[in-house]
């Protein structure tokens, strides 16, 4: 399985529309200009890339450097099986979703409120937990290749991911039933 579908899966997909938005805001401006013909001007085209580029910045630096707790494995595999028996369905990220938007679109699905309490976790730290596993297992698994302007990785997160091995691919096939039964449905 290619790193790739973790950003396709329960949230962790927040990751990827994050690496998306990050280089499309690194374009030059040239290149962003010729993508479109119509719509804002110049000016207000650059005002929403250097908005969007701080923005994703700031969530990239977020996501990477947050600390993921000792126990993430034994609270995160209960719940990820719980939602995938539950057969609930993860909110739809694009290129301009944001943490924040994540997290509230996250707060929104009552079915999902009781199963987050069981397991000790609000919203925040479903998002943020799945979103950094998914952006960092993902980069472990280029084998040290450069992430070019990423913000560099959490090492205890490294660590923890690397020490919980097994669990992590665990996880992973979770994610990925999801990612394929979703595409199913398409």
């Amino acid at each position: 399985m290619s790193s790739f579908s973790l950003y396709k899966t329960f949230l962790a997909i927040t990751a990827c529309a994050m690496l998306v938005t990050w280089q499309a805001a690194t374009l030059p401006p040239a290149a962003a200009q010729d993508a479109t013909h119509h719509g804002p001007t110049p000016e207000q085209k650059a005002e929403l890339e250097r908005a969007v580029h701080a923005a994703v910045q700031h969530d990239m630096q977020a996501v990477a450097q947050y600390p993921l707790p000792k126990d993430f494995f034994a609270r995160m595999l209960p719940l990820m099986q719980q939602i995938e028996q539950a057969h609930l369905s993860p909110p739809k990220a694009t290129p301009n979703t944001t943490l924040a938007m994540s997290i509230r679109r996250t707060e929104a699905m009552q079915p999902l409120q009781p199963l987050l309490q069981r397991s000790g976790m609000t919203a925040r730290d479903f998002v943020m937990g799945i979103t950094c596993f998914g952006m960092t297992e993902a980069l472990i698994q280029k084998h040290g290749q450069t992430h070019g302007n990423l913000p560099p990785l959490n090492p205890a997160n490294v660590s923890l991911i690397k020490e919980h091995d097994g669990q992590a691919q665990e996880l992973i096939q979770i994610m990925s039933a999801e990612d394929e039964e979703e595409e199913g449905l398409l």
